[in-house]
């Protein structure tokens, strides 16, 4: 095959990209700032209705805008919804990190193994997404009756220790002496929520500097596979072969989603500090598939499929070893807001 002779799409799935990440991006940049605000009982409900639109809405299209305004309303749904859970986490043992990590791995294996299994088998996208909304109704019956929820559970009394520096290294924000009355019990949300309220605009920046360290290594694991993912996959497929060029791509991102998943459910196995490492690794999957995207020299779908395997276990390595990293380094009082910035590194 001549080099630049490509099959393309009209609409490239870059565009459905900038659709997915834009509204959860000013979500998630500015929740640090309201986020506290709004309860768990309205923010749950609305990332539910968010998702039910989006679905309807893409199976129900009937033009290209339509279909995209479904992927925004999916976008506001995983924006509120990340927040929501992940902040969640700083109210049970830390081991709930490796939980939600995986979790979040398994959605996105079983999301593109239904989406290509169900398509293979003959069933139509259109009611093949309507199946999917199967997934609101899980969502509500693990959040109402399977959840123990955290305002249920009774906080000890302020300690000391709630005195201390929100990281374990030394910092100048500390909360106020009197944020607690020793008369009182009140929820981890509560305490939490009270103690958030009450930090001015530039405590909150700040609390976020301490936490570059990981924040530059995952912005880069995760460019790297928005690159790889959006702009090369669609440009890598092999000629008569057992795959037709649509289900190659979809059991790419099937074969990504599955080595994140594993990675993601590791870290209580193994665990690592040295984050810097996965995205040197993932620069080098970048130029990888970058020269094979315009020479398309690899000779089998095969070895495609082992170093997209290995690309989902870098991104989810950085990822779940940051939090998990975050879980052991924040000060309780100051996990909710602090883990904030970390759901931009969602997949």
């Amino acid at each position: 095959m001549v080099p630049n002779s490509r099959k393309c799409n009209i609409l490239s799935t870059g565009a459905i990209l900038l659709a997915d990440i834009l509204p959860t991006l000013f979500i998630k940049s500015t929740a640090v700032f309201w986020i506290h605000r709004v309860a768990y009982n309205i923010r749950v409900p609305m990332s539910i209705l968010f998702v039910v639109a989006a679905f309807i809405t893409v199976a129900t299209s009937v033009a290209t805008w339509m279909s995209l305004l479904g992927v925004v309303f999916a976008s506001i749904s995983s924006g509120i919804g990340e927040i929501t859970f992940l902040s969640l986490t700083a109210l049970f043992h830390k081991n709930t990190i490796s939980t939600w990590s995986s979790g979040t791995g398994g959605a996105g294996v079983i999301g593109a193994l239904s989406y290509a299994g169900l398509t293979g088998a003959g069933l139509s996208p259109r009611h093949t997404i309507l199946a999917m909304l199967l997934v609101p109704a899980l969502m509500a019956v693990s959040y109402y009756i399977i959840l123990v929820h955290p305002n249920s559970i009774k906080s000890r009394k302020c300690q000391t220790e709630d005195q201390s520096p929100l990281l374990k290294q030394p910092t100048d924000i500390t909360p106020d002496e009197d944020s607690c009355n020793d008369s009182e019990e009140v929820t981890g949300t509560t305490a939490a929520t009270s103690y958030i309220s009450r930090l001015s605009t530039r405590q909150r920046l700040m609390l976020i500097l301490p936490l570059l360290k990981y924040m530059i290594p995952l912005f880069s694991v995760y460019v790297a596979e928005y690159y790889i993912n959006q702009a090369l996959f669609e440009l890598i497929y092999f000629e008569d072969i057992w795959l037709t060029l649509a289900e190659q791509y979809r059991w790419y991102q099937v074969d990504y989603q599955l080595g994140v998943f594993i990675s993601r459910s590791s870290v209580n196995l193994f665990h690592t500090k040295a984050i810097w490492v996965f995205p040197v690794m993932q620069v080098i999957n970048a130029v990888f598939f970058s020269v094979e995207a315009y020479f398309l020299f690899v000779p089998s779908i095969w070895i495609v499929f082992a170093v997209i395997f290995f690309e989902g276990l870098m991104g989810g390595a950085a990822y779940v070893n940051a939090f998990f990293s975050i879980s052991e380094d924040v000060r309780n009082h100051a996990k909710q807001i602090m883990i904030l910035p970390f759901s931009y590194y969602e997949d």
